[in-house]
């Protein structure tokens, strides 16, 4: 199974928009996650469809 990995600055951003959006509202930070996972086990599903950064 394929690997990512994610560079220090992507993990600070993330971060930081894991922030954003629980100041915009209360749990929104969770939906976000969940889509972000969702995301991400695509490309683990589907590696060849995506473009390698």
């Amino acid at each position: 199974m394929p690997k990512i990995h994610f560079t220090k600055e992507a993990l600070f951003y993330i971060e930081d928009v894991v922030f954003w959006y629980e100041k915009q509202r209360l749990g929104l930070s969770y939906d976000f996650e969940l889509c972000l996972e969702a995301g991400i086990e695509e490309i683990l599903r589907n590696p060849d469809a995506f473009q390698k950064k």
